[in-house]
């Protein structure tokens, strides 16, 4: 494969074994000690060793042509390129966009003859800083240090690519469009969070694109995360006969105060930690430098915008403080649903844009982008775009989803995987905007999935048709069995406890602090270690959880998808709170974390709309409602039921492992409740029921190995 592609992990290592080699493992050292210094010192949550993959499966493991098509293989770099900086791009009421574009050039430096297709990224966080990290990694110093600190290079990169500064697809014969949407960037105006305002700039973008000399007219928007989410936003207020032909958002969810802000009444203090202090706060006004310091008057104006931005009503900080305070953004509302991807695949689908996103095991958004991959495909196929796919559904290749065991900030990167996520791309705008019919599209099985041990799970549903869903029930003794319980009495205690969650050194710190661990030790040339741990130790004397686990499987078996926690507990206060991993355990101990969910017990009603049920009837994927007039009371000494989201996983138990799962009552330091919460909360003790009446229970999709082959 080309060995410039991105989010791929480098495995050429320099050959001398002279200076260059020596500061290298030092470098990696330096950093592996600096990122993890503070979390080894913390008690583990559970015992884990990187240990090397599982024994093989029948499952095809990934590699570099995972997701590509049988026989095609990228085409070679053909082009030089040029570009044009700052371009200004007035909108409707005024506000100046700036864009750059990368064009292929001959080999005298002008432009190439076309006409070339497009691709459109629109960034929240700056064109310039992306820019600025383009000559970290592909120029000035990138190239000086590449042998020394592979790594580290490696990883700008990919930053750099990500933000849509790569120049792989413009030496393929693509234009190259980066747009700082308003209020980021070297872009007027003020932002807000996937503020209506950017759809309608977008709209002006698109068509401005359209018409760049030299250009075939169609585009292909791609972008990672908030670029996305950006994307498909745009594409579901665009008329039929856009100019918009594919799409390709990476990391992008389904519903923003769903996703990122409000796991069901356990706010997301690690995201926003994550968010909050650099890219929301400092890089808005660093950009403006970085992009027109030749032009002090603008850069002046732009700084001022940015600047204002923060104070608005709806700006960051204020929207932050308002939630604390139990505002208005503390709950689901008209605000957030107009920012919701959820309420625009419909439209998407109509439109018939081909979509390909990538998701991660290990994302943030883990539960929303299969959502938003189900969605399409239903919507596609003249179904209500809600619930989840129906197992016997015809699918289309024109809608796909890869998701593998990967964090936020880096998709496609992880010790197990080999993924050439640049050439999957290249493949799919090949296929739309250059008519390459190159079998891309042609797939019966458009889902995707890679567990942690590089296993290939591929499907036409999700969720996976071949794992239909089963019941599996808490039992006595820390047993979880298909069995329904015929006891008329028995019960298990959490007790509430507001560090519940024990460590920043687990999955659920990892995940939700979008992936920056992931992205610090991948300098040092290893994986987070922290992002395989599960978030709920026992601590005797403090914390005991009650943990549940299946017998030893005998043959490899699948998880494939959302798993869904039917708890019925009786509190002793009139609050409650549960949060739930779910693990695979290997025989001799070791703990690794596949998944979790949260959920407020006045968060617990159900949006019967938007909530996926197994065909028995009961909860597969909850969806609560979040609105203030959704909250219910808990009610003390009586016994209620409880849908807990656990977010998605796709894994294969070998044999010899066990499903366990583990129920506690907080996630600190990852969530945090309502501050007004807490004082209903304190001193809250459960009492988890396991009889005939009130059977607790998970809903798993599972199967074993063979019966998926069959």
């Amino acid at each position: 494969m080309m060995t410039d592609s991105w989010l791929r992990r480098r495995v050429s290592r320099p050959k001398s074994r002279g200076v260059a080699t020596a500061t290298s493992t030092a470098a990696r050292i330096v950093v592996a000690v600096g990122v993890l210094a503070v979390s080894s010192v913390l008690p583990m949550a559970a015992p884990f060793a990187l240990a090397d993959p599982l024994p093989a499966s029948d499952f095809p493991k990934a590699d570099a042509r995972t997701g590509l098509p049988e026989g095609w293989n990228p085409g070679p770099e053909i082009y030089g390129v040029g570009e044009q900086k700052n371009v200004e791009l007035p909108m409707a009421d005024g506000v100046v966009l700036r864009a750059d574009v990368r064009y292929p050039t001959d080999a005298s430096g002008a432009p190439a003859p076309g006409p070339f297709p497009i691709t459109l990224t629109q960034t929240a966080y700056g064109k310039d800083s992306a820019g600025f990290v383009r000559l970290l990694s592909y120029e000035r110093l990138g190239p000086l240090l590449q042998n020394a600190l592979p790594s580290v290079i490696d990883v700008a990169k990919q930053i750099s690519d990500a933000a849509g500064y790569g120049d792989y697809f413009v030496k393929r014969g693509y234009i190259s469009v980066i747009v700082d949407i308003r209020g980021t960037g070297s872009s007027g105006g003020q932002w807000s969070i996937l503020q209506p305002q950017e759809r309608q700039d977008s709209k002006r973008v698109i068509h401005w694109a359209a018409g760049l000399p030299n250009s075939t007219g169609e585009i292909g928007l791609w972008g990672l995360s908030y670029l996305g989410m950006s994307e498909l936003l745009t594409a579901g207020v665009l008329e039929p006969d856009s100019p918009v032909k594919a799409l390709f958002p990476l990391m992008p969810g389904n519903h923003a105060f769903q996703d990122l802000l409000d796991h069901d009444g356990f706010y997301n203090i690690a995201f926003l930690a994550s968010m909050l202090q650099f890219p929301i706060t400092l890089l808005p006004q660093i950009d403006p430098i970085l992009g027109l310091y030749r032009e002090p008057d603008k850069m002046a104006s732009v700084f001022v915008d940015h600047l204002i931005a923060h104070f608005r009503a709806d700006g960051t900080w204020h929207s932050v403080f308002n939630a604390l305070l139990d505002g208005d953004k503390a709950y689901n509302s008209p605000y957030w649903e107009s920012r919701a991807i959820d309420n625009v695949v419909e439209q998407i689908a109509a439109n018939d844009i081909p979509t390909y996103q990538i998701g991660g095991q290990y994302d943030l958004l883990q539960d929303g982008t299969p959502r938003t991959f189900a969605g399409l495909q239903n919507a596609y196929a003249g179904r209500s775009h809600n619930g989840p796919m129906p197992a016997d559904a015809p699918s289309s290749g024109r809608f796909q989803m890869l998701t593998g065991p990967w964090f936020h900030v880096q998709p496609g990167v992880q010790r197990n995987t080999d993924i050439d996520m640049h050439s999957i791309q290249l493949a799919w705008f090949d296929r739309w905007l250059k008519n390459d019919r190159n079998g891309i599209d042609e797939t019966k099985t458009p889902l995707h999935a890679i567990d942690v041990n590089g296993n290939v799970i591929e499907s036409a549903t999700y969720p996976v048709r071949e794992t239909p869903t089963q019941n599996l029930y808490l039992a006595a003794g820390g047993r979880l069995t298909s069995e329904h319980p015929v006891a008329q009495s028995g019960s298990d205690r959490v007790t509430f406890s507001p560090v519940n969650g024990g460590t920043i050194c687990n999955s659920s710190f990892s995940r939700n602090f979008s992936g920056v661990y992931e992205l610090l030790t991948t300098m040092a040339g290893i994986d987070d270690p922290c992002g395989q741990f599960p978030a709920h130790p026992d601590v005797p004397g403090l914390i005991d959880n009650p943990q549940y686990t299946t017998d030893a499987f005998t043959e490899p078996t699948v998880l494939g998808g959302p798993i869904g926690a039917t708890l019925f507990a009786v509190s002793n206060t009139p609050a409650s709170a549960f949060s739930v991993t779910v693990q695979d355990i290997a025989p001799d101990g070791t703990a690794i974390a596949l998944t979790d969910g949260q959920l407020a017990g006045n968060f617990r009603a159900l949006d019967e709309d938007r909530t996926w049920r197994a065909p028995d009837g009961s909860v597969l994927g909850a969806f609560h409602p979040g609105t203030r007039e959704s909250m219910l009371p808990v009610v003390p000494g009586q016994v209620t039921e409880y849908n807990v989201k656990v977010r998605p996983a796709f894994h294969v138990f070998q044999p010899g492992h066990r499903l366990q799962v583990t129920i506690g009552s907080g996630d600190a330091p990852t969530h945090i409740f309502n501050p007004k919460d807490y004082p209903a909360l304190l001193g809250g003790v459960y009492d988890v029921q396991r009889t005939e009446g009130a059977a607790s229970f998970l809903t798993v999709p599972l199967a074993s190995a063979a019966a998926m082959h069959r």
